[in-house]
């Protein structure tokens, strides 16, 4: 690449491609980081299509003429930092590309597996519900889960830390 810096374009809504191509027509070039697509609930005969991994957003490489990219189609405008477009770090794009596979999508980690799923009694072990029980209902942010506690007699929704949690074994009578 000629010396020039990374700039990111916002594009118009599921645009991303589109605006690519214009973005190239102009000489330009850009990175377009796409992951595989989350798979279908159910089986589809034709194989999902590539997602992109920051929609509405297109890398674009420039040496200082920056200004036509505001006119091109599919691209609503830059991230700017002041009357300036922000420059993106030449390393977040490298390490980027770093993790891209054969197949041009870039590789993201699994998933972490879940200790319990919807409907799973537990029992919290610690803070102040600790020796409540309750019923697991889904995961929150980061590291907190929802549960129905039996809280006065009422069904009360609390978000407790995952770790806080033992799976109460179902008893056969």
């Amino acid at each position: 690449m000629t010396s020039g810096f990374w700039v990111v374009a916002k594009t118009k809504a599921q645009r991303e491609h589109w605006a690519a191509e214009n973005v190239a027509r102009q000489g330009f070039e850009y990175y377009l980081p796409l992951t595989a697509a989350n798979r279908p609930l159910r089986p589809t005969k034709t194989p999902p299509k590539p997602q992109c991994l920051f929609p509405r957003y297109l890398f674009v490489w420039t040496s200082g003429r920056w200004r036509s990219l505001l006119g091109t189609f599919g691209v609503t405008g830059l991230i700017m930092q002041g009357e300036k477009p922000a420059i993106l770090p030449e390393r977040a794009v490298e390490q980027l590309l770093a993790r891209t596979g054969p197949s041009g999508l870039i590789r993201l980690p699994e998933a972490p597996l879940r200790r319990f799923k919807s409907g799973d009694p537990v029992r919290v072990n610690e803070g102040v519900f600790q020796g409540y029980h309750g019923i697991y209902q889904e995961h929150g942010e980061s590291d907190r889960v929802k549960i129905l506690l039996d809280v006065l007699g009422r069904k009360t929704r609390v978000l407790v830390g995952e770790d806080h949690l033992d799976l109460v074994e179902a008893q056969n009578g």
